[in-house]
């Protein structure tokens, strides 16, 4: 028991990193400060909206059809983006030939693995659906101690069945995915198509609702029958019985302890396969041509790779292009419904009515300054190299060029996608000459001010002791403090956008504001080829 006591302790101490902001100079305390009041806010900011779905269904009482709603909901997130989440938690993990060689069994290497994933899941279920539970108690009939004892009970259980389910999957995932060369394919697609889907979601927020209030008998009846869980949380709420509430503890650590002996069976020849690479062509080798590369396109080249095989980094950073593609074709499919989007200030975009149908050409404007200072590559780029900083410093070439390659590649990742947004809104507006020019040099101007800057808080904070590269691109102080940049200058022109619209003409604030942006690329260049490379040759780890 003191073994496997350790061995967890052990796991959890460098799995949970990914919860904390630290420098060399900051405490334990400090480390975790800013993450958790995110989360406390994220929490505020659910309970808010738990209470308004309360309140609308309120009239008809069914709030705990609601309740029941949320809590599958949220095990079939749990299960969506818990596929790629087993990736790096239990399969192809690292230190397998270091455990392998310990006198432990294999199902305790399984279980504390899995141990591990199901506590970032408690973590990620607490957040999502501990808010729902305290909203309820304003809204539902009849709360007494059975409802606090059901719910503290549910926030530990509910997520077992979700990651057992996303452990299987990504196990056929992986197993499959670890036959051929591209093995992250699979968790970025599922990932990307679970962002767009909640994007769907989120625009169809209110037909949901009048669906919800108009079918909610059938739906409670559908959700008690295909996902148990939900079912018996619903019941529970509204008629507690201590012999179904003890007949779910038991079924679910009976499936928790049947699915570790079973999985740990082939688990290690998962793991094993994955380290693999497998080819299934033979190479005959004729001739060898040596091609010769610049340092730059090398560089870039190196970028590349270390884009295309982080699919959290992926992901995070190439979601705002794939938004504004959608938005784009969204734009000319439903017109009428975007502009409504658009303006609508529970949306997050409220921009004004006359701004959005009169000014076509500000908006797309608008629109690249949105995505523009969403995508933030370069934030992460530099604590990605890691322990491996002082091989990039050795190497015989500048300071300025090995920053410069950053950018170029960001740009190169970019620019392609903002151009066929562009080239979108340019047919369904039928946007002149002038304005075409000046909106592809802004889809240019404006992700290169987003890198830049990305590139010197990333400089300013580094965290190149990561143990993973999910905690450099979502837990990271300069991946925060770019963002909270890039929006506050995006609202700044909001604002003065805003201001101006009906004293000065579009043409002219196109390229006022696109002259804005380049004379701040240039400062930010200035900066970063003086102050930056001064950073960047005194980072050590």
């Amino acid at each position: 028991m003191k073994k496997l006591y350790s061995l967890i302790k052990a796991s959890m101490t460098s799995g949970m990193n990914v919860f904390k902001i630290r420098s060399k100079k900051e405490g334990k305390k400090s480390s975790s400060l800013l993450p958790t009041l995110i989360g406390l806010y994220l929490m505020f900011m659910l309970w808010g909206m738990a209470n308004t779905m309360y309140e609308k269904v309120d009239p008809l009482n069914i709030e705990y059809i609601l309740l029941a709603l949320f809590a599958f909901s949220i095990s079939i997130i749990t299960i969506i983006e818990g596929i790629y989440k087993a990736g790096p938690l239990i399969f192809n993990c690292k230190d397998d030939q270091l455990l392998l060689s310990l006198p432990i069994e294999r199902s305790t290497v399984l279980f504390i693995r899995i141990f591990k994933f199901y506590v970032f899941e408690l973590i990620f279920n607490t957040i999502f659906l501990l808010p729902t539970m305290i909203a309820y108690i304003r809204w539902g009939e009849n709360i007494t101690w059975t409802y606090y004892l059901t719910s503290i009970l549910m926030l530990f259980l509910l997520p077992i069945i979700p990651i057992i389910i996303s452990c299987i999957l990504a196990a056929i995932i992986s197993s499959i995915s670890s036959r051929f060369r591209f093995k992250n394919a699979a968790q970025i697609i599922i990932s990307t198509l679970f962002l767009i889907g909640m994007l769907f979601v989120s625009y169809n927020i209110e037909d949901m609702f009048n669906y919800i209030a108009k079918h909610a008998t059938s739906i409670n009846d559908f959700i008690t029958k295909v996902y148990y869980p939900a079912g018996v949380y619903s019941k529970l709420v509204t008629d507690f019985n201590a012999v179904d509430l003890i007949k779910f503890i038991l079924i679910n650590l009976a499936i928790f302890v049947l699915f570790i002996f079973v999985l740990s069976k082939f688990y290690f020849k998962i793991n094993s396969r994955l380290k693999n690479v497998s080819t299934n062509k033979s190479t005959k080798i004729e001739k060898v041509k040596i091609a010769t590369k610049t340092p730059t396109q090398s560089l870039i080249k190196k970028e590349f790779n270390i884009f295309f095989k982080t699919p959290v980094f992926i992901i995070n950073a190439g979601f705002a292009l794939v938004l504004f593609i959608l938005l784009a074709v969204m734009i000319c499919i439903r017109y009428d419904s975007m502009i409504t989007l658009l303006t609508n200030p529970e949306t997050g975009f409220n921009l004004p009515m006359e701004f959005v149908t009169n000014n076509k050409s500000l908006l797309i404007f608008t629109l690249i300054a949105l995505t523009s200072f969403m995508t933030s590559i370069t934030s992460s780029v530099i604590s990605l190299e890691g322990r491996k900083i002082n091989i990039l410093k050795s190497l015989p070439v500048s300071t300025k060029e090995i920053l410069m390659a950053k950018i170029y590649s960001s740009l190169l990742l970019t620019t392609p996608a903002m151009i066929i947004g562009d080239i979108i809104l340019f047919i369904k507006f039928k946007t002149n000459i002038l304005e075409i020019l000046l909106l592809l040099a802004a889809s240019i101007i404006l992700p290169l001010a987003s890198h830049l800057i990305g590139l010197i808080v990333n400089l300013k904070y580094p965290k190149l002791d990561a143990e993973t590269s999910a905690e450099v691109v979502k837990q990271s102080v300069s991946s925060f403090v770019s963002v909270m940049i890039g929006m506050i200058l995006v609202v700044t022109f909001v604002i003065v956008l805003v201001k101006l619209i009906k004293k000065v003409s579009a043409i002219i604030l196109l390229v006022s504001f696109t002259g804005v942006f380049l004379l701040i690329d240039i400062l930010l260049y200035i900066y970063l080829i003086n102050k930056g490379v001064k950073d960047f040759n005194n980072l050590t780890v």
